[in-house]
């Protein structure tokens, strides 16, 4: 608890830091963003050998600037998440969609041509699909199997990353990043057959491009 604290007390510090009188339109803009999502799960309670499933990610998002080198990121995003798994029943791929809402703490360094910068925040996404795919031991093809039921709506999880924004015109400029999306809440519905409860947990690494214009 006292960890949770001092953790909140330094970011409430940061901000107020932050707001101060300095250039805020430099900081400030729109932008456009999509790249890779190399999703998987952090899987408790059963016994499988699970590896990444690679999807797309797309979004927009706006840097609203509280100083020179702070801006606050809020984001709208699509995200293909899920994961490959095998298990004593076959091969199967989870394949989960979401709509996902950032709200993260963006904090730039002061150069010109070149910033490199660091993010960090939380993240809710809503579930728009979940479906199967797979093989069966028994030689049964399972293809695009609505599998919704069985997972949460609402996932919670933090996500931090790093990027290079590069200056290419007059309150434009390009970037590219990339980040770790850590999932913090159980996506999978209890299963009432089942005695052992089984969690999971998105996780993701993202590789991202974009381009952004200044207000």
């Amino acid at each position: 608890m006292k960890t949770i604290r001092r953790t909140f007390t330094l970011f409430a510090i940061t901000v107020m830091i932050a707001l101060t009188p300095d250039a805020f339109s430099q900081s400030t803009g729109i932008g456009i963003e999509g790249g890779l999502n190399l999703a998987d799960w952090s899987v408790s309670g059963v016994n499988l050998t699970s590896s990444n499933r690679t999807g797309m990610m797309v979004g927009t998002f706006a840097d609203v600037g509280i100083s020179r080198n702070f801006a606050i990121r809020p984001g709208l995003r699509y995200v293909m998440k899920g994961v490959s798994f095998t298990n004593a029943n076959g091969n199967f791929t989870e394949k989960l969609s979401y709509i996902e809402f950032p709200a993260l703490l963006k904090v730039s360094f002061p150069l010109t041509e070149v910033k490199p910068y660091f993010i960090a925040g939380p993240t809710l996404g809503i579930m728009l699909s979940a479906t199967q795919d797979g093989q069966a031991n028994n030689g049964g093809q399972i293809s695009s199997v609505d599998v919704s039921q069985s997972f949460e709506t609402i996932d919670f999880g933090l996500y931090f990353g790093a990027g290079v924004d590069f200056h290419v015109a007059n309150k434009t400029s390009m970037f590219i990043g990339g980040g770790y999306s850590l999932g913090l809440s159980n996506i999978l519905k209890p299963n009432p057959n089942n005695l052992t409860q089984v969690t999971g947990k998105n996780l993701g690494i993202q590789v991202t491009a974009g381009v952004k214009f200044g207000l």
